[in-house]
């Protein structure tokens, strides 16, 4: 398989936005549209409003290589717990997306329009459940990690993070479509890793990515991204390693900023009840 080798200069891709360590400063972006679910994501960068654990890119200091950004919030407990929120950009700012009533089971609460969601929590007997991983990811974008329909038992239509383990185990955490009879447990953290929705709700964020089951190339999100690893990039299920979770622009040895063609959807998940 052709290896992907995308090298931009450093000095110019720095310049396009700013990363979630603040590696370039960025500056204040108009928040337009109905702005209540985004004042709450852009506060959440305020000093001491999140854990220091916590990693977490406001929404004025995403990097403009990025059309989309899939928030959830895996929190237990607090008025922001088990929740999505969709943005898309809008000119210099950014909008709710999908602010439309029809799409069935999505929640507007006091008109932060955001989605219900289950993330993870620890399950008896299964070493590989637990609490949904925090950080900044990418879409996987490989070929073998997109599913159309069902695929695991469960899950439907879904995407899956960008990342490895350290051993080179490929992460099984994604953001699936679940059953109708799991839909009552939405808004509480019972999943065993993944990112729950309503079957409706996850054709929502499949028409955005995948407009008509167009994928990959035939995707109008398909565009050069930073990647949040650094090891050689290829169409495989080979392991890729030296994974940051912080949103970190990475380099090669001579400053160029490592980048993969993918999805221009970013996903940010994290907790605001530590």
């Amino acid at each position: 398989m052709t290896k992907l080798n995308f090298k931009l200069n450093r000095r110019s891709f720095l310049a396009t936005g700013a990363s979630a360590m603040g590696m370039l400063a960025a500056p204040a972006l108009a928040l337009s549209g109905h702005t209540h679910g985004i004042d709450y994501l852009e506060g959440l960068a305020a000093p001491g409003a999140l854990h220091e654990s916590v990693h977490f890119v406001a929404p004025s200091a995403v990097h403009t290589a990025y059309s989309h950004v899939f928030y959830v919030n895996t929190a237990c407990y607090g008025s922001g717990r088990q929740k999505m929120w969709i943005l898309a950009r809008n000119g210099a700012g950014w909008d709710l997306a999908l602010r439309d009533e029809d799409y069935w089971q999505r929640r507007e609460t006091a008109g932060d329009w955001s989605f219900p969601v289950s993330t993870g929590a620890l399950h008896r007997g299964n070493p590989r459940a637990g609490p949904t991983p925090t950080g900044i990811f990418n879409i996987d974008e490989r070929s073998q990690r997109h599913r159309t329909g069902w695929g695991s038992p469960g899950m439907y239509k879904a995407l899956y993070i960008d990342l490895h383990y350290s051993g080179g185990r490929v992460s099984g955490v994604a953001m699936h479509g679940t059953n109708q009879s799991r839909y009552g447990a939405l808004g509480q953290p019972v999943s065993h890793g993944c990112v729950r929705v309503t079957q409706p709700n996850m054709d929502a964020v499949w028409s955005i990515l995948r407009p008509n089951g167009a994928v990959r190339e035939a995707s109008p999100l398909w565009a050069e991204v930073p990647r949040y690893f650094r090891s050689s990039v290829a169409d495989s299920m080979s392991a890729r390693r030296n994974y940051v979770r912080d949103g970190s622009l990475q380099t090669d040895n001579n400053g160029a900023v490592l980048t993969k063609m993918g999805y221009s959807a970013l996903f940010v998940f994290f907790s605001d009840d530590y």
